[in-house]
């Protein structure tokens, strides 16, 4: 498949998770079992069906990816689950300004002038969305915005190391290292839960975990080798796309004027940044 289609599919796909979350409405780490743990039992069940050992090729940075992926998902899901999803999708793609910093910062990379000035934008378009919301620790609406926006965090932390060790594993092997800690550590959240997710909200984590952990991501790494960073950062303003349009037609959301000028704030600061790179929802 064009590796275009992988990954515009991929975005697509990926932009349906706040769906399967409202409407499953379970605890965040049950959720994320569902999310993590159905695509580690199936690769991981690939892997010994083809005696392949199951951790191949594991280091501490792996691990580390591992780790922080599983706190970036687990916020992703909190997130979700508290607000609006057009205002959530919107505050996760603030990752790449704070992957300009972590480059700034960590990398020494010097800051073109034009993206300083986009800097305040950025800024202002988190502003902009959190006065759409209560402003403390009791409102759902805050905690998740906040959520996501650690989520963002993590995303700028992580984009890179990805793209350093998609050339050097399969797609099925970068799927298991995205998983393994998430996926370990959520399982006894599932089993203490009582009463257990009903019917319907293992329908729901069972296609969450299908759709978004196997066949979006099986797609979105496949295609992640193959194409610039130039294009990969632009398909996945896809993503925003797809969850906005989840959000109106399922949970009947309204883009308030907060959120427009919020959105189009932060988007527009993000299109306009010289250095983008990859990213991995």
């Amino acid at each position: 498949m064009n590796p275009v289609l992988q990954l515009a599919i991929a975005t697509l796909i990926l932009g349906t998770s706040g769906v399967y979350i409202k409407l499953a409405d379970l605890s965040p780490f049950v959720m994320t079992f569902f999310r993590a743990g159905i695509p580690l039992i199936f690769v991981s069940a690939l892997f010994l069906y083809r005696r392949e050992p199951l951790f191949w090729g594991a280091t501490p940075f792996l691990l580390l990816i591992s780790f922080l992926d599983a706190v970036r998902g687990l916020c992703y899901i909190i997130g979700f689950s508290y607000a609006d999803l057009s205002s959530a999708v919107v505050i996760l793609y603030t990752w790449p300004l704070f992957t300009t910093l972590f480059s700034w910062i960590f990398l020494k990379e010097a800051i073109p002038r034009r993206n300083l000035w986009l800097l305040p934008c950025f800024i202002l378009g988190i502003a902009v969305i959190y006065a759409n919301s209560e402003i403390n620790l009791s409102s759902r609406s805050f905690l998740g915005l906040t959520s996501v926006l650690i989520a963002a965090v993590l995303v700028a932390a992580t984009v890179v190391m990805y793209k350093i060790k998609a050339a050097d594993f399969s797609v099925y092997r970068l799927i298991f290292y995205q998983n393994l800690v998430a996926g370990v550590v959520s399982f006894p959240f599932l089993l203490g839960t009582y009463p257990g997710p009903n019917p319907f909200q293992f329908t729901m984590g069972g296609i969450y975990g299908v759709s978004i952990g196997i066949i979006g991501f099986m797609l979105f790494f496949s295609a992640l080798t193959k194409l610039p960073a130039s294009t990969t950062a632009l398909l996945c303003y896809l993503e925003i796309l797809s969850t906005i349009f989840c959000g109106i037609v399922f949970f009947q959301e309204q883009l308030s004027p907060n959120v427009i000028l919020g959105a189009g704030l932060i988007l527009g600061a993000s299109f306009c940044l010289k250095k983008t790179s990859d990213i991995t929802p």
